[in-house]
């Protein structure tokens, strides 16, 4: 299997040190969508064998993908993991998405690795095969070949399916797994989470496939606004209580911020979590006065746009760009991080 190692995406799964300092939810928000994912990962005879959670951009997929990671993983449930990113070489593409869940198959269950370096042994070109002849031979077969009471873990994680850079092959994969978990004998669950482009919504708006599948709308969660208030008020309670920061605001009036200010940072979010991140990151900078950036962020005006829930995210983004200490520098690396 150390063979097969050389064929792994590096930075993919969840416990990976890329994922290390990644966000996971809040341990005081999402409790009832965590915990309802975790129920069904448990369940050995599923109905559907695929959980679809979809949002836009911000919403909070990948916290939620890294919580349900981390909870399953520590209650021996969870196979493998693969989360996707736009951008990085290996894991903005399919081509070792198979080979890295086998080999994490391998590793926490002996069963299984058995299985699969067999397999290896026995055709060492399967690494060099389709993605479909992959899927079959490293994960599909031996997962159906061992009993169930012996194979104990339950579930798959497939997290930023979108950001996958070939829209043919996301639904090349959603097709496959939708076929192995309508199969009796498959004994995984696979949760996969996604932006709702069209063309996957698409597939799983399909015969073959709206059958094995629990969607799940971030949209239509309630609560969110709750969620998010606890972000914020938790984040500004770790920036007061930081050793860099304690004399600066020493005579800051308490409490800070004021509950006007964080209603008023709750509405811009739009429920949009990545908003309350991008704040706490901007007021949290060393080389700054925190009750001073936030100030900065709460002058912002309004936007205009209700249209579109972003709109006073862009005007975030544009603040801080406007402040950067070398703004020429900074527009060249963006501009290298587009280009890629």
């Amino acid at each position: 299997l150390q063979w097969l190692s050389q064929f792994m995406a590096r930075g993919a799964s969840h416990d990976s040190k890329d994922q290390y300092d990644a966000s996971k939810c809040h341990p005081d928000t999402r409790t009832q969508l965590l915990g309802d994912i975790n129920e069904w990962l448990k369940i050995t005879d599923k109905e559907t064998g695929i959980m679809f959670l979809h949002g836009p951009p911000g919403s909070g997929k990948s916290c939620i993908a890294r919580s349900v990671c981390h909870d399953a993983s520590s209650e021996g449930n969870l196979g493998a993991s693969f989360f996707f990113r736009r951008g990085t070489s290996d894991r903005n593409n399919a081509e070792k998405l198979f080979t890295t869940i086998a080999y994490q198959l391998s590793m926490v269950n002996k069963d299984l690795g058995q299985h699969v370096l067999a397999e290896v042994e026995r055709n060492p070109q399967i690494v060099h095969m389709s993605l479909e002849e992959q899927f079959r031979r490293l994960i599909f077969e031996p997962c159906c070949t061992i009993p169930i009471d012996r194979l104990l873990i339950k579930a798959i994680v497939i997290d930023g399916l979108d950001e996958c850079e070939d829209e043919n092959m996301q639904v090349a994969i959603l097709k496959l797994l939708a076929k192995a978990v309508r199969y009796e004998g498959f004994p995984l669950g696979i949760f996969i989470t996604s932006r709702p482009e069209l063309h996957i919504r698409e597939v799983f708006d399909t015969k073959e496939i709206i059958f094995a599948t629990q969607v799940v709308s971030l949209d239509r969660i309630p609560g969110v606004s709750q969620d998010i208030r606890t972000v914020l008020e938790s984040g500004f309670t770790r920036i007061l209580n930081d050793s860099r920061f304690r004399r600066c605001l020493k005579s800051i009036p308490r409490p800070w911020p004021s509950p006007d200010a964080i209603k008023k940072l709750v509405q811009r979010s739009s429920c949009q979590f990545i908003y309350s991140a991008t704040v706490l990151k901007f007021v949290s900078s060393p080389d700054h006065n925190p009750a001073s950036q936030l100030e900065i962020v709460l002058g912002i005006r309004d936007s205009r746009d209700n249209i579109s829930p972003l709109a006073d995210l862009d005007l975030l983004y544009r603040e801080i760009m406007l402040r950067v200490p070398d703004p020429m520098r900074t527009a060249k690396v963006l501009g290298y991080i587009i280009a890629m």
